[in-house]
C-alpha cells in the first residue's frame, strides 16, 4: 500500500508539472501573438534550463510572471527603438539642412522649377529658367512648391520634403520588420538604412530618386501585405503608391514593380493572384491619380509626348545619346560605396539568406532593379538608390539572427582592416599636407584639404579606433560589429556637419549670385556663358540669358517665347556692347574666349572655385584691385 501511494503521488506530481508546463506554452503563444518571437523563444529556452521536475511550481510562477509582463516590456522596447530611430533620422537627414548651398546641377534644377511655379502660379507646365522643361513628371515639384508656400522659399524648405521621404523609408522599414520579424530586426534594419553613406547623402542632396524610392518601397511592402493578408487597405495603398511613383519619375515604376511581382508570383506558383491585383479598381486608381497630368500635357504641349515618352524614357534606356553611359558593372562599385559601412557583408548575406522565403521578395526586387539599370544605356549613381531599403531589410535580418555568431577572420574582418587602414592613412596624409602635394593638378581638391583638417583628423582617428576594436577577438561578433559600424557612421556624419562651411562653397553659384545681388540697385542682364549653372536663377530670382550653350534646355529653347534668351556669339557681343550693364557667369576655361568677343574690357569681380563672375564696363565697380581680361 505504501509503495502504491508513493507511485500515485509521483504520478500526481508529474501531472501537475505537465499542467504547469502547458501553462508556460500558453504564455509563450501569448508572447508570439505580440510578435516578438526572439523574446518568446528566450523565455522558452529559460524554461528548459530550469529544474522543472524538482521545483516546478517556482519555475512556472516565475515564467508566468515574466511572460505576463512581456507585452508591456515589448511596448517599452518598441517605444525606445522608435525614439532612437527618430533621433538618428533627425541627425542624419534633417539637422542643418540649411547650412550649405544648393548643389549643381540637380538641386538648382529641382529648387528653381517649383519656385517658378509659385511665382507664376502655373502648376501644370514645368519651367526651368522660365523655359519649358519636360524631362520629369511634376510630383516632386508640387510637393516642393507646397513646402515653399508653408515655410517660404529657402534651402531648408526645399530640402525638407526630400529628408521627409528618407525618414518615411526608415519608419516603413521599422514597422514592417516589427510586424513580420521582430522589433529587434526592425530596429537594426532601420539603423542600417539610416547610416548607409549613400542613403545619408541622397537624403541631404535633392534628386527625384529619394521620393521615387520611398513610394516604390511603400508599394512593395503594401503588395507583400496584401498578398499575405488580402486586406483591402493594402490593395489601395499599393496602387496609390505605384500611381504616385509613376507621377514622380515615369513608367520605370510600372516596369520595375511589374517585373518584380511577376517573378515573385511565379516562384510562389500563384500567378493567378495577378487577376486580383489588376482589377478594375486598380485601373480606376491609376486613371484618377496619374493619367490626368499626362493627358492634359500631351494635349496642351505638342512636344511633350515625343520628348517625354520616347526621348526621355525609351531612347534613354536603349541608347547612349544622353552621354550617361557606363559599363555593365557600373553599379557594382556604386552599390559597394553607397552601402558602406555595411557593404562588406553583402556577399555573405546573399549566400546565406537567398533561400529564406520571408526575404524572397526583397532579393527579387534588388536583383530586378540592379539588372534593369545595369543594362540601361543611361546610368547615374542615384538610380540604384531604390534597392537600399530592401538590402537594409536583408542585412537587418542577418544581424538580428546572428548577433552572437563570430565574424570570420579570413573574410569580413580582413576586408574591414584594409578599408579602415586605407581611410586612416588618407585622413592622416590629408591632415599633414602630404596628400595636397600630390594633387597639384586638382586645384579644387588641393584648396579644400586645408579647410577640412578637422574632418580629416576625425575620420582618421575613428578609423584607428575601429582597427583597435577589431583586434579584440571577443568583439568579433556580429552584434558588437553592428553597434561599432553604426557608431562609426555617426562619427563621420557629425564630422561632416561640423564642416558644412566647406561644403557650402562647393559646386554652387551662391557666392557669385550674392555679389550680383549687391549691384542690383539698377536692372542688369545676367548671362551664363558656355554652360547653364542651374543654381543661378534660384539665387538671383530672375531669368538668366544663356550664351553659346543649350544643354538640357534645348527642347524648351525651340519655343518662340524662349528663343530671345539663348544667345550665339554675335548676339552675346551685341549685348555686351549695347551700353547696358551685363554680368557674365563663366567658367575659368572660357574666360579668354569670351573676352575676345567684345571690344571692351571684361572686369573680373569674383571667382568661386572654377566659376567666375565678370562684368562689362557699364557695371559700376568700386574695387580697384580687380583683374581685367580682353
Amino acid at each position: 500500500m505504501e509503495k502504491t501511494a508513493i507511485r500515485f503521488k509521483a504520478i500526481f506530481t508529474s501531472l501537475r508539472t505537465i499542467d504547469r508546463i502547458g501553462i508556460g506554452f500558453k504564455l509563450l503563444l501569448h508572447q508570439v501573438f505580440y510578435q516578438d518571437l526572439l523574446h518568446g523563444f528566450f523565455h522558452l529556452h529559460h524554461l528548459g534550463n530550469q529544474k522543472v521536475y524538482r521545483d516546478g511550481s517556482r519555475t512556472i510562477r516565475s515564467l508566468r510572471k515574466n511572460m505576463i509582463a512581456l507585452p508591456g516590456d515589448l511596448r517599452k522596447r518598441k517605444a525606445i527603438y522608435l525614439v532612437v530611430i527618430i533621433a538618428a533620422s533627425y541627425l542624419f537627414f534633417f539637422y542643418n539642412l540649411n547650412s550649405y548651398s544648393l548643389k549643381e546641377p540637380d538641386e538648382g534644377r529641382y529648387a528653381e522649377i517649383p519656385r517658378e511655379m509659385v511665382e507664376q502660379g502655373n502648376y501644370l507646365v514645368p519651367h526651368l529658367n522660365y523655359v519649358r522643361y519636360f524631362e520629369k513628371p511634376p510630383l516632386l515639384y508640387w510637393i516642393t512648391a507646397a513646402s515653399y508656400k508653408v515655410f517660404g522659399i529657402n534651402e531648408w524648405s526645399f530640402r525638407f520634403p526630400n529628408a521627409l521621404a528618407a525618414f518615411f523609408c526608415s519608419i516603413l522599414l521599422y514597422l514592417f520588420s516589427c510586424k513580420r520579424f521582430s522589433p529587434k530586426t526592425g530596429f537594426i534594419s532601420s539603423l542600417i538604412l539610416i547610416s548607409c553613406f549613400g542613403f545619408f547623402t541622397m537624403a541631404r542632396i535633392v534628386t527625384i530618386d529619394m521620393l521615387f524610392t520611398c513610394l516604390l518601397f511603400g508599394a512593395l511592402l503594401s503588395f507583400h501585405e496584401y498578398y499575405l493578408t488580402h486586406k483591402g487597405l493594402f490593395f489601395y495603398l499599393f496602387h496609390i503608391c505605384l500611381s504616385l511613383a509613376t507621377l514622380a519619375k515615369g513608367p520605370a515604376a510600372l516596369i520595375l514593380l511589374g517585373v518584380t511581382i511577376l517573378i515573385y508570383l511565379r516562384t510562389e506558383k500563384r500567378l493567378s493572384f495577378l487577376k486580383d491585383l489588376l482589377s478594375y479598381r486598380a485601373i480606376l486608381i491609376f486613371a484618377i491619380i496619374t493619367m490626368p497630368w499626362f493627358v492634359i500635357m500631351s494635349i496642351k504641349e505638342k512636344e511633350f509626348f515625343h520628348f517625354f515618352f520616347l526621348d526621355q524614357n525609351v531612347l534613354r534606356f536603349l541608347t547612349t545619346r544622353h552621354n550617361r553611359s557606363g559599363p555593365l558593372y557600373y553599379f557594382i562599385p556604386v552599390l559597394a560605396l553607397g552601402m558602406l559601412p555595411w557593404s562588406v557583408f553583402l556577399p555573405r548575406v546573399i549566400i546565406r539568406l537567398w533561400w529564406v522565403r520571408e526575404l524572397r521578395l526583397f532579393f527579387i526586387w534588388s536583383a530586378v532593379v540592379f539588372a534593369f539599370f545595369s543594362i540601361s544605356g543611361s546610368k547615374l549613381p542615384p538610380y540604384i538608390l531604390t534597392v537600399f531599403p530592401a538590402l537594409a531589410q536583408i542585412l537587418g535580418y542577418f544581424f538580428a539572427t546572428r548577433q552572437q555568431d563570430s565574424v570570420p577572420a579570413n573574410r569580413e574582418v580582413i576586408a574591414y582592416f584594409v578599408f579602415f587602414a586605407t581611410v586612416m592613412m588618407a585622413g592622416f596624409l590629408g591632415a599633414s599636407g602630404i596628400l595636397g602635394k600630390y594633387l597639384q593638378d586638382e586645384l579644387n581638391i588641393r584648396d579644400i584639404l586645408p579647410d577640412i583638417w578637422g574632418l580629416e583628423v576625425g575620420i582618421a582617428l575613428a578609423s584607428a579606433v575601429m582597427i583597435c576594436f577589431m583586434c579584440i577577438r571577443s568583439m568579433r561578433r556580429f552584434g558588437p560589429f553592428f553597434y561599432a559600424l553604426t557608431t562609426f557612421s555617426l562619427v563621420i556624419v557629425i564630422a561632416l556637419m561640423v564642416n558644412t562651411r566647406v561644403i557650402d562653397k562647393q559646386t554652387t553659384t551662391k557666392g557669385l549670385a550674392k555679389t550680383i545681388n549687391s549691384f542690383q540697385s539698377t536692372p542688369a542682364y545676367i548671362v551664363n556663358y558656355g554652360s547653364f549653372e542651374e543654381t543661378l536663377p534660384f539665387y538671383t530670382r530672375q531669368r538668366i540669358y544663356i550664351a553659346c550653350y543649350k544643354g538640357e534646355l534645348a527642347m524648351g529653347s525651340k519655343y518662340p517665347d524662349a528663343r530671345p534668351f539663348f544667345l550665339d556669339q554675335a548676339a552675346f557681343r551685341n549685348l555686351l556692347d549695347s551700353g547696358q550693364p551685363v554680368f557674365v557667369v563663366i567658367k575659368k576655361k572660357y574666360l579668354s574666349s569670351a573676352a575676345k568677343t567684345t571690344n571692351q574690357e571684361l572686369k573680373l569681380l569674383d571667382c568661386q572655385n572654377e566659376r567666375c563672375l565678370a562684368a562689362n564696363q557699364n557695371v559700376q565697380v568700386f574695387y580697384p584691385e580687380l583683374a581685367f581680361y580682353r
